[in-house]
């Protein structure tokens, strides 16, 4: 077994805050890469992604391979009804408001012969697979319920919310602009699915090292907005000319913020400390910027940023000059500003908005976009913190208190409570919850309590609160002794306390089993490092009892790093 076992093992037993929403993102990675279960296992502990919320997918190397390009039927077969029906299963639909792919996935499926009328993977999620008419996908005329003006469809600058705020909307009594009456009571059922990958390692891509790197920068930045060194780039060239209009606007409303921009015709070659730039360019070479902060979002607005078989310069290269997202088409838009991200995608990240909500308030037809980068990279949020308290060993029925703490005074909270991964209490005033001891199996359980500014964009942390119950007398742990038998293969051993043994026993991380055996005094479970990949991960053990219940141990965290590709 890699150092990690032997250096890095421990109970989880800390309390933890998290970026905003990571409850409530489904991170997708691909089972056949190990590149893709690398990045996955990194961004899940960067950004404290339950475990819960990370599904593996079999997707073949044909399908991300090459021009990474599938068919609307395989991106259903391989993508959409896998991880719609894995959300079902595991009880965690109802607060899913986004989802992060890993590397090596495809980025376009093929809805038409016709170059111009294909859709990128973002895009068909953000349709929940029900494609609109190409012809609006072609001209950019299908118009996003998350934009946020203005463009020749929506002639308002709608004010910035949060992912959560779209859904369930500004309430009954709250005041909007004509045109804008679904603010009101939200989107709902009519929500869009948005997303983004962790980033691209095919072909004219990054390495994955680049990758890694691009989700530390992410959470580096968080709380860490500039007010400076925001770059909007004029030319004669037609993408440039196509959204200059929206750049006054935007730096006056940044100014509002205390934020400067600058517009300029020249590149800021040598430029240090960059944290975004827009511009419209066939070539570029971002390489000659002196420096991007944590955070930076850049890009150039050309046909084939995204499309990574044709010339002109590639949305990756902002990311390995440093950037932490980029925005590209994967077919060809022309110069069509409503495909790319307006001059307010600024505006949005700096009203505390995470990258991937920037994004989307700021592109009027995303369906044909590739975004890359930490989608959870935040900047300019509010920085809160939560603590869950209540007692290590129930016994009875339990309250657990969430205690959000914050440098801004007299704000007004919501709380939300998610037990081993699954809401069990809706948004509310009420900081406590009451854990019902009937309803749980013996063994170790997580309270994860999440607390929510009440503003236009819901600043969200998360603090985890393990707890064990003890209802039967029924508990086991892995045993710290873990044998190798093989080049990737470890015998764990599981530990049973009380007098009554389980029937079987599983190994297991998150939802995923990894082994599962009859129970026999000698029983050892087979944990194949191959299954779960490289990086950060965590396992259980869990027995089954006669009676069916389902008792879990508690989890185990170690790093995992290979010698040599496997």
């Amino acid at each position: 077994m890699s150092k990690a076992w032997k250096i890095l093992i421990c109970l989880f037993a800390v309390v933890a805050a998290h970026a905003q929403m990571p409850h409530q993102v489904l991170l997708l990675a691909n089972s056949r890469s190990q590149a893709s279960l690398l990045a996955a296992n990194t961004f899940a502990a960067v950004r404290g992604i339950p475990k819960q919320n990370m599904v593996c997918l079999d997707i073949p190397e044909s399908a991300y391979g090459g021009s990474a390009t599938v068919t609307p039927e395989e991106f259903t077969k391989l993508i959409w009804e896998p991880a719609s029906a894995a959300m079902r299963e595991r009880g965690i639909g109802d607060h899913i408001l986004a989802w992060v792919y890993s590397v090596d996935f495809p980025i376009r499926v093929k809805t038409d012969p016709s170059d111009r009328k294909q859709m990128s993977v973002g895009g068909m999620t953000f349709l929940r697979n029900k494609p609109v008419a190409l012809s609006l996908v072609e001209e950019g005329k299908y118009l996003s319920k998350l934009f946020a003006g203005p463009n020749e469809r929506l002639k308002l600058s709608l004010s910035t919310l949060s992912l959560g705020m779209q859904k369930n909307g500004l309430g009954k009594d709250s005041t909007v602009p004509p045109g804008a009456a679904y603010l009101q009571l939200g989107l709902r059922d009519r929500m869009p699915l948005p997303s983004m990958m962790l980033g691209y390692i095919g072909e004219k891509g990054t390495d994955i090292d680049t990758v890694l790197q691009t989700i530390q920068r992410g959470k580096a930045s968080d709380f860490r907005g500039q007010r400076s060194g925001i770059y909007f780039i004029k030319s004669d060239d037609v993408r440039s000319k196509c959204r200059e209009w929206q750049y006054a606007p935007a730096m006056q409303e940044l100014a509002k913020r205390g934020i400067g921009a600058t517009t300029t015709t020249n590149f800021p070659a040598g430029a240090k400390n960059v944290m975004g730039l827009m511009m419209g360019a066939e070539t570029v070479d971002p390489s000659a910027i002196g420096s991007f902060a944590p955070g930076a979002m850049a890009e150039h607005l050309t046909s084939w940023s995204a499309e990574f078989q044709k010339r002109q310069t590639k949305m990756t290269e902002w990311l390995k000059a440093g950037a932490t997202a980029s925005a590209g088409s994967v077919v060809e838009p022309y110069s069509n500003p409503n495909k790319f991200p307006s001059a307010r995608f600024f505006v949005h990240y700096a009203a505390g908005c995470t990258m991937l909500e920037a994004f989307y308030q700021s592109i009027a037809c995303p369906l044909q976009t590739l975004l890359l980068g930490d989608p959870l990279a935040k900047p300019y949020a509010v920085p809160l913190s939560v603590n869950v308290l209540g007692s290590d060993l129930i016994r009875r029925d339990t309250t657990f208190f969430a205690q959000p703490k914050c440098r801004v005074p007299n704000v007004a909270f919501l709380y939300t409570f998610l037990l081993d991964g699954r809401e069990i209490r809706a948004w509310s005033e009420d900081s406590s919850v009451t854990v019902n001891i009937k309803k749980l199996a013996d063994g170790y359980h997580e309270l994860r309590g999440v607390a929510c500014i009440k503003h236009l964009v819901e600043f969200e942390a998360s603090g985890i609160k393990p707890f064990t119950v003890d209802r039967l007398g029924r508990s086991l742990a892995i045993d710290p002794n873990v044998e190798k038998i093989g080049t990737y293969e470890h015998s764990v051993r599981v530990k049973i306390d009380g007098t009554e043994m389980p029937k079987k026993l599983r190994l297991v991380s998150g939802a995923r089993i990894l082994d599962e055996r009859d129970y026999h005094p000698d029983s050892a479970l087979v944990l194949d490092e191959l299954a779960i990949g490289e990086g950060p991960n965590r396992i259980q053990a869990v027995g089954v009892y006669a009676d069916g219940m389902e008792v879990a141990s508690p989890p185990v965290n170690f790093t995992i790093k290979f010698s040599a590709k496997p």
